[in-house]
This record gives structure tokens, C-alpha cells and sequence, in this order.
């Protein structure tokens, strides 16, 4: 009875074997080394991070007649040249699972699994087949145009002008002066286009004095008086921007991947300067860099010495397939040495250890471990 139970065992564990792996074998392969029959490839996952950045762009732009602001207006507060500021503000991330390009393997497939067409299985499936963008993305979410009024205000403004003279003209035989007019176009200067500004300013103000007091004794319905208020009001504030300048925001928003490396603790992200506006080119040694932490939960020497190198010393001749868990992680967010944001913890690959199942597993769902390619 026990020699038939021990023979049942046995021959349990060889239909094991037949329906598992026959080998697992880290990419690139050593050379010389021949690979028979069908086989299938697969990479370890990691942990990358989807990053989506929102940046205020303000723009301030000199006014027509700034130079006219204090002597016409006694305004001293004006923009006094065009520029542009960035400022940050807020950051998000998002954390996705992608392909680790060090941790790459060749899976020999045995018969059994040829026969259970293992590889149209996992056709059928979701399979990662295309790298992933590490492009930034670029949206503007608003942007603020320049009002039509200060826009067409600059072109070039015409005036007539009258020129008295007086023209000899012979009548009857005789010569005589005749007084005359002509009538001819002229270009205004600047200090005059600023004058009248600055008059419509004054007028506007007057009117609109002269309506809320009712000097004008015409009893207007609320809602007129209210629109015409508003009417001569937004008037003002045209003609007074010609004098200040004007201050525009355009919201825009920038999405990007990035993946940090093994046992990394800091990755620069992006670069952010008031001047320059929003970058992710030569973050190392930018004051204006943004910076993610990476602060795992478990610090053991243990741990730190499976990031170095999980390997055995002496590995099997046959072995299954690599796999690796996460480890939670602490992500938080600097600037120029000062934290800015606190994200929380994550489930990090890369922090995890990598190791070996025993060769000749029943395991055919290689996704449970990585991205089939």
C-alpha cells in the first residue's frame, strides 16, 4: 500500500513538471548559449510615476504711454517694461507599473505547455508592447488674450488739420490776394494720442460722478443707471491701462513619466525658473529643480543589501521565474532643500527584493510576474 501511494506521489510531480517551465534565463544570454524549442520573454515591472505639473505664466506688458503715466496722471506704480514670470503651482503624481529594461527573461517553455498553446493564451491577453513616452505633454488650460482696445490702440492715429493762406489769383486783369483754406490729413504724436487719453480718463470720471449724483435729473430706471456706470467705468479702465500696462495669466499644464532607478532615494523631475519658464532638460545642479524623495519604510540591512545584488552565489543549472514584491516608500516633494508637498506612501518595485521560484513551477501566467513582450 505505501509503495503505491509513494509511486501515486511520484507520478503527481512528474505531470507537474511536465505542464511547467523547463528553464528561466536572465537577458541578455551569455554567448554560446543555445536555446531549443518555443520560448517566451518577460520583464520584470517597476514603479514609474505619472507627473502633471500646473504653471501660471504671467505676462506684463508696458503700457502705450507708461512714460506719459506720472506727468498726465501722477501715476507712479506702472509697468515700466515687458516681461514674463512663471510661477508653480501644484504638482501631482500618479503612480503606473512599466517595464524594467534590467530585469529582462527568456522563459523555455516545456512540451506540455507547446501543446496548451501557452503562447495564443497569452495573445489574448493584455500584453505590454510599446514603450512608454517620456515626452512631456504640454496643455494650455487658459490663456488670457490681450483686450482688442489696448491691442489696436498702438496703430497709427490720423487728425485734420486746417492751413489758412492766402492765394493770388488775377481777376478782370488784375491782380489780387485771395484768402484761402486747405484741409489736409496729419499723424498724431504720442504726447497727443496720451493727452487724449488721459482727457477721456477725466471725462469718464465726470460722467460718471455727474450720473451717480443725478446732476444729469433724469430719472433713470436702476438697471440703466447700473449699465451705464459699468459702460463708462470699463471705459476708464481702458484708457487707464494704456497708462499702466496690463498684467495677463495663461494656466498651463505639463504631463510627463518618470522612473526612478533601483535604491534611489532623490530624482530631479523638473525645473521650474521665474525667468525661464518650465524645463526637464540639465536638471543636475539647477537651483530651480524640483526634486522627488524617496524615504522606503523598512530600512534594513537586509534590505540594502538585496538592492545591491539578490543573486545567489552559485545559481542552479535550471531555475523558475524571477519575481519581485513591492516595498512601501515615503514620496515627498523639494525645492532648493525645503519640502514642498508630501505625497504619501506608495508601493514601490524598485525597492523590493528580486527573487527565484524553484524551476518546474505549475505557473503559466507569466503577467502575475511582469510584461510579456
Amino acid at each position: 500500500m505505501k509503495k503505491l501511494l509513494l509511486l501515486g506521489i511520484i507520478s503527481c510531480l512528474g505531470l507537474m513538471n511536465l505542464q511547467a517551465q523547463k528553464n528561466v534565463m536572465a537577458l541578455p544570454l551569455d554567448s554560446g548559449v543555445t536555446v531549443k524549442g518555443n520560448t517566451v520573454c518577460y520583464m520584470l515591472s517597476t514603479t514609474a510615476f505619472k507627473v502633471t505639473v500646473d504653471v501660471t505664466k504671467v505676462r506684463e506688458i508696458k503700457g502705450y504711454y507708461a512714460d506719459y503715466a506720472q506727468s498726465l496722471l501722477g501715476l507712479t506704480n506702472v509697468i515700466s517694461e515687458n516681461k514674463t514670470i512663471y510661477k508653480v503651482n501644484n504638482v501631482t503624481i500618479e503612480p503606473v507599473d512599466v517595464p524594467d529594461e534590467q530585469h529582462a527573461y527568456l522563459v523555455q517553455l516545456s512540451s506540455n505547455q507547446d501543446k496548451s498553446n501557452l503562447q495564443t493564451d497569452l495573445s489574448k491577453k493584455k500584453v505590454f508592447s510599446a514603450a512608454l513616452s517620456k515626452d512631456v505633454q504640454q496643455y494650455t488650460t487658459y490663456s488670457e488674450p490681450i483686450p482688442n482696445f489696448f491691442k489696436n490702440y498702438a496703430d497709427r492715429t490720423y487728425t485734420e488739420k486746417e492751413d489758412s493762406f492766402v492765394e493770388t489769383k488775377i481777376i478782370d486783369g488784375v491782380v489780387t490776394q485771395v484768402p484761402a483754406n486747405r484741409t489736409k490729413v496729419v499723424s498724431k504724436s504720442v504726447n497727443q494720442k496720451a493727452q487724449e487719453a488721459a482727457d477721456a480718463i477725466s471725462k469718464s470720471r465726470k460722467d460718471q460722478y455727474a450720473l451717480a449724483s443725478g446732476e444729469q435729473e433724469t430719472p433713470y430706471p436702476a438697471e440703466t443707471l447700473e449699465a451705464m456706470l459699468q459702460e463708462l467705468k470699463q471705459w476708464e479702465e481702458n484708457y487707464l491701462s494704456l497708462f499702466t500696462g496690463l498684467v495677463l495669466e495663461d494656466q498651463l499644464e505639463y504631463t510627463f513619466f518618470v522612473t526612478p532607478k533601483e535604491g534611489e532615494t532623490e530624482l530631479p523631475i523638473f525645473a521650474c525658473s521665474p525667468t525661464d519658464g518650465f524645463s526637464t532638460d540639465n536638471l543636475t545642479g539647477n537651483r530651480n529643480a524640483y526634486t522627488l524623495t524617496f524615504d522606503p519604510m523598512y530600512k534594513t540591512a537586509q534590505l540594502e543589501q538585496t538592492l545591491c545584488d539578490s543573486k545567489a552565489t552559485k545559481e542552479p543549472k535550471t531555475t523558475g521565474y524571477r519575481f519581485r514584491k513591492a516595498m512601501p516608500v515615503n514620496v515627498a516633494l523639494q525645492y532648493q532643500g525645503k519640502s514642498m508637498h508630501n505625497f504619501g506612501i506608495f508601493n514601490m518595485k524598485q525597492f523590493g527584493r528580486i527573487q527565484t521560484l524553484p524551476a518546474g513551477q505549475d505557473k503559466t501566467d507569466i503577467q502575475n510576474y511582469g510584461f510579456v513582450f
